[in-house]
């Protein structure tokens, strides 16, 4: 970048770009220019070794409420999914996501996270091949296999206490036959008070699974698509929403 011009700028213009760059005012127009040219330059830094890196290389789904996920490549380290988030995300909650998916990932169960940038709002993460209800098209329903790794994710999920929170079919995804869970937007850290408003120390288990069940009955999937969920849940909820008489029929 050129900083020539810096100089031709007035004291009172140079004194406003350095408000909007969040720099502290000083006294010289010279300290001034210094400090700009300090901050640019440091912003040059970060975009070839944090931003530039990352080269786009198609848009992976429909983009969602909270941001857009694209394939990216880097050059001669692979392909990864970098998921851009909303600029009003804050950083704290976007820090939030990536500390929980990191737990998820030493789980085996949510891919690893490779790189968290907290000032263009990006997670970079493995990539995985394809959504679980891709799949369940082409089958029909959602298999007992699937079934019994999404309870094993659940266990996994609360044995490092975390509440994934959030029962949307589009937040499992396939790498091989190996079933992940991804977006952990809505996730908690399971803390006491957590537990004590829950009523429940394995929320996954208890609440995650009655959740999915609902939504595959919603979506008009039969009982064949829950045979194995429903052992999970208690004779409470089985009368309560009326899915044991689905489970029976």
């Amino acid at each position: 970048m050129d900083f020539s011009d810096l100089s031709t700028m007035s004291y009172n213009d140079l004194r406003v770009m350095c408000t909007n760059l969040g720099i502290p005012g000083a006294r010289s127009k010279a300290q001034v220019v210094k400090d700009i040219v300090v901050c640019f330059r440091e912003y040059e830094a970060y975009r070839r070794d944090k931003v530039d890196i990352y080269q786009r290389v198609r848009q992976l789904g429909d983009s969602g409420k909270e941001g857009t996920t694209f394939l990216v490549r880097v050059e001669g380290g692979g392909e990864y999914a970098m998921k851009t988030f909303r600029k009003k995300k804050s950083i704290m909650t976007l820090s939030r996501e990536a500390d929980l998916q990191r737990r998820g990932a030493s789980q085996g169960i949510s891919p690893e996270v490779r790189d968290v940038d907290l000032v263009t709002k990006a997670l970079v993460m493995d990539r995985l091949d394809r959504h679980l209800v891709d799949v369940m098209r082409k089958q029909g329903g959602l298999s007992v296999h699937h079934q019994k790794q999404i309870i094993g994710i659940y266990r996994k999920l609360d044995s490092v206490g975390v509440f994934h929170g959030d029962a949307n079919l589009m937040n499992y995804m396939l790498k091989g036959r190996t079933l992940y869970i991804i977006d952990y937007g809505m996730a908690r850290e399971i803390t006491p008070s957590l537990v004590s408003k829950l009523g429940t120390s394995t929320p996954n288990i208890n609440i995650m699974t009655l959740g999915l069940v609902l939504k595959l009955r919603s979506m008009g999937y039969g009982s064949s698509s829950y045979e194995y969920l429903v052992k999970h849940l208690t004779k409470d909820q089985l009368t309560k929403f009326g899915i044991e008489m689905d489970h029976l029929k």
